[in-house]
C-alpha cells in the first residue's frame, strides 16, 4: 500500500509541486556590559519577549547568549527552547479541531511561561555575571567574539535533499522542513574587546578606507564566520559617549563596518539601526 501511496503522490507532482516548511531557529544576543543603561536593557528584553517569542512558531527554537567582554571565553547559552521536541496536542482532539487546538495551548504556554520565564532568567544571569566586580566581562562589549561564538548555533538542517524526499515525507506524514537561523543583535553595535585591537568608541575619527581596513585585518586572522544564507538584525546602534563631536561619524562609520563585515560573512542584513522593531517582526512574520 505505501509504493501505491508514492506512486500516486509521484503523479500528483506533475500537477502540483512538493513544499516545505520553514522552522526558525532565532540566535539573539544581547550587549551585557555595564556602559548599558538599565532602561535600555529593559527595552531589549520587551523587545525580545513581543516580537520573537509571543510570535515564534510550533517549531521554532530560540537561543539567548551575551556580548561582553568575555563572549568567547566564558560563553554562555542563557537561555534556550525548542518547541520542536513539545507536543501540544491531545488524544480528545477531534479531528477537525486538531491543528486549532495545538496552536491555543502553543499561544498559552508561550505567553503564560515563556515570556516571563525568559525575562527572570536574563536578569538573574545579568546580576551573576555582573556581580564581581573583579570580573572585566562587564567592561567591555565584544560583539565579534560573541559572532564567532554564536556560528555553532547556526542551523541550516533540512529533512530533505530534493522532491523524492519530500514524496517520501508526504507518504510517511511527515512535513518537509528547514531551519532558517536568524541572528538578532541588541547592542549600541561599538565593539569594544579586552585587548582593545577592535575599540570602535574612536571610529568617528576614521575615514572610510580606515574602516575597510578594519574589516581586512579580521579576514586576514580569520575571524569573519561563515554566514552564508543568514539573517541578520541589530538592534540599538548608536554612539557612545566617548565619540564626543565625532557621535554622527562615529555611527556612520561603525554601521558601515559591520554592512562590510555581513556582507563579507555572507549573510543578509535585513535591518540595522537603533529602533528596528519593525524589521524584526517582519523578519519573524516572513518565515
Amino acid at each position: 500500500m505505501k509504493t501505491i501511496a508514492i506512486i500516486l503522490l509521484a503523479a500528483l507532482t506533475l500537477f502540483t509541486s512538493c513544499g516545505s516548511t520553514k522552522r526558525n531557529n532565532f540566535i539573539v544576543l544581547v550587549d551585557n556590559s555595564l556602559t548599558v543603561p538599565e532602561t535600555v536593557f529593559e527595552r531589549y528584553i520587551q523587545t525580545i519577549q513581543q516580537s520573537i517569542i509571543a510570535k515564534m512558531g510550533s517549531k521554532d527554537r530560540l537561543t539567548v547568549q551575551f556580548i561582553d567582554g568575555c563572549s568567547q571565553s566564558m560563553a554562555e547559552r542563557v537561555y534556550s527552547i525548542d518547541l520542536a521536541a513539545m507536543d501540544f496536542s491531545s488524544d480528545a482532539d477531534g479531528i477537525n479541531y486538531k491543528e486549532d487546538s495545538a496552536a491555543a495551548r502553543l499561544k498559552k504556554f508561550v505567553t503564560d511561561s515563556v515570556v516571563s520565564e525568559v525575562r527572570r532568567v536574563i536578569l538573574a544571569k545579568r546580576k551573576e555575571r555582573n556581580s564581581d566586580v573583579k570580573n572585566k566581562c562587564s567592561q567591555f562589549t565584544d560583539i565579534i567574539g560573541a559572532l564567532n561564538e554564536a556560528k555553532s548555533l547556526i542551523n541550516k538542517k533540512r529533512n530533505y535533499s530534493n522532491t523524492k524526499d519530500k514524496i517520501l515525507n508526504d507518504a510517511d506524514g511527515k512535513d518537509s522542513y528547514e531551519y532558517v537561523t536568524s541572528i538578532i543583535i541588541f547592542s549600541d553595535m561599538v565593539n569594544e574587546n579586552n585587548e582593545r585591537t577592535f575599540d570602535f568608541t574612536q571610529m568617528g575619527k576614521l575615514k572610510s578606507d580606515g574602516v575597510e581596513k578594519k574589516v581586512q585585518e579580521l579576514k586576514d586572522i580569520d575571524k569573519i564566520p561563515d554566514m552564508a544564507n543568514i539573517n541578520v538584525v541589530a538592534y540599538g546602534a548608536t554612539s557612545t559617549k566617548e565619540a564626543g563631536p565625532f557621535a554622527n561619524k562615529q555611527i556612520e562609520n561603525v554601521k558601515l563596518f559591520w554592512e562590510l563585515f555581513f556582507k563579507s560573512a555572507g549573510a543578509d542584513l535585513k535591518g540595522y539601526g537603533y529602533d528596528t522593531n519593525a524589521e524584526i517582526k517582519g523578519l519573524v512574520a516572513d518565515n
